[in-house]
């Protein structure tokens, strides 16, 4: 788990100061409108007609934080110096609790090491369920005010934006089992005796969202439900994951929910399947799936412009200082990870 505490490069003044309140905000109000799109960022242009576009009416998330989300990647070594790397750098930059599951350590990245997985795609599966009962157990060794209060499940090829998320997650109690996601599919699940039966699923390839207490229901059955009742690998079922937890979560007796924007697709290939009027129809999405470690750069920088624009839009200067705030720390933070772990013997010592 990564935790940040970041030291704000300056102070804002004093807001019981009336005069220099005033003063501050009309000289960065005057700022952003002479440096307005400084930067015009051409290559973002081919999303303007793909991606919805607000430009003000930003209502910020109300009843979650971004630290009461557990962020869950699942990842494998040959994807590490690409994918994973990719997420770590943008979004994820900005997020307090993330794990990278994988089988194997890597020095640049948090991996959340589960041993004995292997590194192929049916690996995903044990990788997830022993991942999240790890997780959930060190989540019991702390005080439960600071757990976990959702987990947002996820592969490394997926772009979540975290403050729509927020928003989607409002009218959620943590504290009742919430099974959410954005698609349905038709799979097989199996019983302990190995007999089979047809049964919904929610789809992996958005996002599988998972209350506090969903999870713990989940965790007395993870390790036996794996290792015991689904098929194990080279069964052509073994690395359907998504499956696998939908099985287990329905067999418990839980529902699922399903949110729109939570896409299975890349922008393009949600047209394709959707059509161009329902992609735009919903406004802000939470998530996109199959996203190219370039793509996942450009859809960050796209978000944090129109992030920007709308606070701008709206006035909402308080906000926007904090997102500042936030993404200039995390700029450092993210430069001083490509870094070499020794560097006084690659560069020149200065007198």
């Amino acid at each position: 788990m990564k935790k940040r505490n970041i030291q704000y490069a300056f102070t804002m003044a004093n807001i019981d100061d009336k005069i220099h309140t005033v003063g501050l905000w009309s000289t960065f109000h005057a700022f952003l409108k002479d440096h307005y799109r400084l930067h015009p960022a051409k290559n973002l242009k081919v999303y303007c007609s793909k991606i919805p576009k607000p430009t003000s009416g930003w209502q910020r998330a109300q009843r979650y934080q971004e630290n009461d989300v557990a962020f869950i990647i699942y990842t494998g070594a040959s994807l590490y110096a690409t994918r994973a790397k990719s997420v770590r750098d943008t979004w994820v930059s900005r997020v307090t609790n993330s794990y990278f599951l994988g089988s194997k350590p890597y020095p640049s990245l948090p991996i959340t090491v589960i041993e004995n997985t292997g590194e192929d795609y049916q690996s995903n599966t044990k990788k997830i369920f022993y991942g999240l009962e790890l997780i959930y157990r060190k989540q019991q060794t702390i005080h439960p005010s600071k757990r976990h209060k959702w987990y947002l499940l996820v592969g490394c090829d997926t772009y979540v934006n975290v403050p729509h998320l927020l928003k989607q997650l409002d009218p959620y109690n943590f504290t009742q089992p919430y099974f959410i996601g954005g698609s349905i599919g038709e799979g097989i699940c199996y019983h302990k005796n190995g007999t089979s039966y047809n049964s919904l699923f929610v789809g992996g390839n958005t996002a599988h969202i998972f209350s506090a207490a969903l999870v713990e229901e989940l965790y007395p059955h993870l390790s036996v439900y794996v290792q015991s009742i689904w098929p194990q690998p080279n069964h052509s079922a073994a690395g359907a994951s998504d499956v696998a937890l939908s099985c287990l979560i329905f067999s418990l007796g839980y529902n699922m929910t399903i949110l729109p924007g939570l896409w299975r697709r890349s922008p393009n290939g949600i047209i394709k399947e959707f059509g161009l009027r329902a992609t735009l129809k919903v406004k802000e999405p939470s998530s996109w799936h199959y996203i190219h470690p370039a793509q996942m750069i450009d859809l960050d920088e796209f978000y944090a412009y129109q992030y920007v624009d709308r606070l701008k839009n709206d006035q909402n200067w308080y906000e926007l200082v904090d997102f500042i705030h936030l993404f200039i720390g995390t700029h450092y933070e993210t430069l001083r990870k490509h870094q070499p772990n020794d560097t006084e013997k690659l560069v020149r010592t200065y007198r």
